[in-house]
């Protein structure tokens, strides 16, 4: 194949359906990541391999185009069945536990490995039934993809990520944290001190296996306490995170810490780092350590450590939970895109459903 748009061209685009397959193009991948100034760790080869090795289930589809010398684009999809309509889902990679999820494109090829991916599914539209890509950032090149004739498409409003704007000086944060906020941080820490001397521990590979089992250990617990399992009770998913953050470890994008007060580690804090980028993923803390608010102080621990490193903002992922607004965070939208050819379009389709959200025209 051979697609040309102002001076760039995809010369092959390969369809790749195995686990081995990903694994051969991984260090490739990993590069094109690097150099994709908008990609996040939930678009990184290390996150979506692992994802499906531990979670993925249906048909692996995954799209890598090059020029005449480098990968140029990969379009991470996969075929499932839907459980009532029993469809054929074209999704992403990484669907469901995945906070941004988006087609990885270097930029100055994304026209035409947009056009020649979209040609591709319309080509092969035989084989899936609707395209159902979440969890995308207002930039996605998926948003950005004309509808072709014969095709419904749809775009939703799906999700918030309250993103906290980020000083170059560490003085200059409480201009961007409310006052109240800062003097809440204040309090708990001279709190924490009083009762005991207090220590953030952050990862390295002499202590990873420590923090990382008190990161499972703590965010059961305090969901525990409220009667519920955290997100990390499924042994898959500590599978999937133990491999992701031992991967992101040697790459430099892990920030796992742990707050210790007295010889006690007390609380974890998970989260990436990525070109400029925070991205605060998980957390846990012992219940009976709540009146310390450990949140807080581990919290106000990451967003300074992501200011000395030159981060620009601190992420605090899907979700509109009320502590992320008290830290001075603004949403931001992901959106949801649905695509369906013509052709499979029959008596027993079942309409494209947008999530809870507000429906754009496009």
């Amino acid at each position: 194949m051979e697609n040309c748009l102002e001076g760039k061209c995809i010369h092959r685009l390969e369809r790749l359906t195995s686990l081995d397959q990903l694994e051969l193009l991984r260090p490739e991948w990993a590069e094109l990541w690097g150099r994709c100034p908008s990609a996040t760790p939930f678009q990184s080869p290390d996150w979506l391999i692992a994802w499906w090795r531990h979670l993925g289930q249906g048909e692996l589809w995954v799209l890598a185009l090059r020029d005449e010398t480098h990968l140029r684009a990969v379009a991470p999809f996969v075929i499932t069945e839907a459980p009532v309509s029993c469809q054929r889902q074209l999704l992403l990679l990484g669907t469901g536990i995945s906070d941004y999820l988006d087609l990885l494109i270097e930029p100055e090829f994304e026209s035409v490995a947009a056009e020649a991916i979209l040609s591709y599914l319309d080509s092969h539209h035989d084989s899936w039934d609707v395209g159902d890509f979440q969890q995308l950032p207002g930039t996605s090149a998926l948003l950005a993809l004309e509808t072709l004739p014969g095709w419904k498409s749809q775009i939703t409003v799906q999700e918030v990520c309250p993103v906290l704007r980020l000083p170059s000086d560490e003085q200059e944060l409480p201009a961007y944290v409310p006052l109240q906020m800062m003097a809440k941080l204040r309090y708990y820490r001279k709190r924490a001190e009083k009762a005991a001397p207090t220590q953030v521990e952050a990862v390295d590979a002499d202590n990873f296996q420590d923090l990382f089992e008190s990161l499972l250990r703590l965010h059961q617990a305090r969901w525990g306490a409220r009667g519920q399992n955290g997100v990390l009770a499924d042994e898959r998913l500590k599978e999937f995170h133990r491999e992701v953050a031992r991967r992101f470890l040697a790459r430099g994008a892990l920030r796992l810490y742990g707050l210790r007060v007295g010889a006690e580690t007390v609380a974890s804090l998970y989260a990436f780092s990525h070109r400029r980028r925070s991205f605060y993923y998980l957390g846990g803390f012992k219940p009976e350590f709540a009146p310390l608010s450990p949140g807080t102080l581990m919290i106000g621990y990451a967003i300074e450590q992501a200011i000395q490193e030159g981060a620009a903002e601190f992420d605090f992922l899907r979700g509109r939970e009320a502590y992320k607004y008290l830290w001075g965070a603004r949403g931001r939208l992901n959106y949801r895109r649905q695509f369906r050819h013509a052709a499979a379009v029959g008596p027993n389709t079942v309409a494209l459903q947008p999530m809870a959200g507000r429906i754009l025209p496009h």
